[in-house]
């Protein structure tokens, strides 16, 4: 089969599949709820393969290919099913569909860019440059996750989030990393239970 096979890259799969699993099973049914959910996995399998991927032994080729699925599946999860998904709740209206499209086109040259001027991703850095499109997902669902809670339909919410949330994926500001395990097992915790809200409890 194509492709350079390893474990960090098993991640990236799992994350992609899950994102589009969700997203296919709530253009099914009509419920946004698992599009979410599909999202809110790929954003922690997001979180965890680079960091198995810098503690694998990788020919450069792997290392390589690491950089450009990762960016592949970021557009995917983080950025084209994210603005489909906000489309569900009623963004149909000429001009919140350029906004949505203008989204997708500042993720697009986010991940573009740094493939370009940071495509060694083994480079420890202690700051993002900019919105990290994962965080995009957490944006949006907690919006998603407020108006479950609320019984509301998010649609100006989300009108506004949109070219805001894109114009920060290309900005200039800093955004300090944090890379300690507690960190990590946090998020992973918060996305377990914005799982179970979403689907059991809202």
């Amino acid at each position: 089969m194509l492709g350079y096979w390893n474990k960090s890259v098993y991640i990236t799969y799992f994350g992609a599949f899950s994102a589009m699993i969700g997203f296919l099973f709530t253009l099914k049914t009509g419920n946004v709820d698992y599009s979410f959910v599909g999202m809110i996995v790929a954003t922690v399998c997001d979180m965890f393969d680079g960091k198995v991927a810098r503690h694998l032994t990788r020919t450069e080729k792997e290392k390589e290919f690491g950089v450009e699925i990762d960016s592949l599946a970021d557009i995917v999860c983080f950025i084209t099913i994210p603005a489909l998904t906000v489309y569900l709740y009623g963004l149909t209206s000429w001009y919140q569909i350029i906004l949505l499209a203008f989204y997708v086109v500042c993720g697009v040259i986010r991940l573009a860019y740094f493939n370009v001027a940071m495509s060694d991703k083994d480079k420890a850095i202690d700051y993002y440059q900019g919105l990290p499109v994962p965080v995009s997902v957490l944006i949006f669902g907690l919006v998603w996750l407020y108006a479950k809670g609320f019984d509301f339909n998010p649609e100006m919410i989300y009108t506004i989030l949109v070219p805001v949330v894109g114009l920060l994926h290309i900005s200039k500001i800093k955004i300090k990393k944090f890379t300690n395990n507690w960190f990590y097992i946090s998020v992973c915790l918060l996305a377990l239970i914005g799982i179970i809200l979403g689907l059991f409890v809202l």
